[in-house]
């Protein structure tokens, strides 16, 4: 019978999360916008880069999550790859943002290998550590626990790559060199609290059952079919792809919307993008409670909807070149329902896991990553192809993208949700 969870254990596994946040969103948020104008690279080139990592991870996350259900090391299914992921990925981060000054095609040739690195290392520290609670938890109220905490250093871990990482560059002089300095920054305080968990997992982490080695279900690709077949993982998955493009679009256009856009110094960039992940971090117990009171795939609707009309007022602000407090104002309202979309759907997913995916943990969160990863690439891919198309009027393309897309992806999203079944 798994250990019971106490508060020390709950801070320990989330701690993780702070660095999963920041790598997840320094990128999402500053590579396409460093690409295009620090190392001038073009916005079509740029997203391809970004985009190519995301597909390899619709293959590489379920083999991590399939090759971590499977392992007998002795430290356990989980930490071995855990360890690898946290040294490596803090290495390619630091490389990605520290690129010397070469010819046009070796920072392209940099830029690429270096991200490529990071999302193959990212995942193998992610999907292993995204697994764990439905893994240890003892039941539901656990489980829930364990995903809450995760998710609110996840919100401090966004907020200080999505707000910090700015200032820093800045105070370290902007350009490669304020590039440079954030990215050892960032790095090493994430390569501290990324270890605790590991350290949180001893006694917990298991090595595989021997019976499941010899399964056929442990096959990589089988195992992935059968993840697939499952109608509510399969339903979610879909409706969360949509979501990740949606808000993956607008993160990536963040940075033109406040220097391009609304005409506002490169410094206001950290301030826009955390007064927009404060009301992120403290609108996640909202969204708790109303998935507790309405129902999770309720609540998640109503998110999904609110956020695509929040953008919608983003668009609103560009067009009217609306003061920078009301700016301000709006981009909070935005991040409202932005912490319902983090929250709900990894509560739903791992209720859905929880259930139905006994063993095979890591095998459904390499799914559900590769999913979020996708989306959040071809949200910049979108963003990178509106800003080389829109040179000649550039404001006029990012207001129709920020009023459209986001917001007619999300409406799509809740036909997906409305086939989705409750868990149990």
């Amino acid at each position: 019978m798994a250990k019971a969870i106490t508060k020390g254990d709950r801070l320990g596994y989330a701690m993780g999360s702070f660095g999963t946040g920041v790598f997840s969103t320094v990128p999402a948020v500053l590579l396409l916008y460093f690409c295009t104008e620090t190392l001038k690279i073009s916005g079509s080139v740029a997203a391809l880069l970004i985009l190519l990592p995301k597909l390899w991870s619709i293959v590489w996350d379920p083999f991590v999550g399939s090759w971590s259900d499977r392992a007998t090391h002795p430290w356990g299914r989980r930490r071995p790859f855990m360890v690898i992921g946290i040294i490596g990925m803090v290495a390619a981060f630091v490389l990605l943002f520290n690129v010397p000054e070469y010819s046009t095609g070796l920072t392209v040739a940099w830029v690429g290998i270096s991200y490529f690195a990071l999302a193959t290392l990212y995942s193998l520290f992610a999907v292993p550590y995204i697994a764990i609670p439905a893994e240890v938890a003892p039941d539901h109220l656990s489980l829930a626990q364990l995903i809450s905490w995760r998710m609110a250093l996840a919100m401090i871990g966004i907020l200080a790559g999505a707000a910090g990482a700015p200032m820093i560059i800045e105070a370290g002089g902007g350009g490669r060199a304020g590039y440079g300095v954030m990215g050892w920054t960032i790095g090493l305080l994430c390569l501290v609290t990324m270890s605790i968990p590991f350290v949180m997992l001893h006694g917990r982490d298991r090595p595989a059952k021997a019976s499941l080695l010899n399964t056929a279900a442990s096959r990589l690709f089988i195992g992935m079919i059968a993840s697939v077949q499952n109608r509510n993982f399969r339903t979610l998955s879909l409706a969360y792809l949509l979501q990740a493009v949606a808000f993956g679009s607008f993160s990536a256009i963040v940075p033109y919307i406040i220097t391009k856009g609304l005409a506002r110094p490169a410094g206001d960039i950290g301030i826009a993008l955390g007064v927009y992940i404060l009301a992120t971090i403290f609108a996640v117990p909202l969204w708790s409670w109303l998935g507790s009171t309405h129902g999770l795939r309720t609540a998640l609707r109503w998110a999904a909807l609110s956020y695509g009309l929040g953008t919608l007022g983003i668009g609103a602000v560009i067009f009217y070149q609306l003061d920078w407090p009301v700016a301000l104002c709006l981009l909070a309202a935005a991040g409202v329902p932005f912490a319902g979309l983090q929250v709900l759907p990894f509560t739903l997913v791992g209720d859905f896991i929880r259930d139905e995916g006994a063993d095979a943990e890591g095998r459904f969160t390499g799914i559900w990553t590769a999913a979020e990863k996708v989306g959040l690439a071809l949200g910049a891919v979108m963003v990178g192809k509106t800003i080389d198309l829109a040179r000649g009027d550039l404001t006029t393309g990012i207001t129709i993208f920020v009023s459209v897309v986001p917001l007619s992806l999300c409406i799509v999203s809740t036909f997906f949700l409305t086939a989705l079944k409750e868990p149990s």
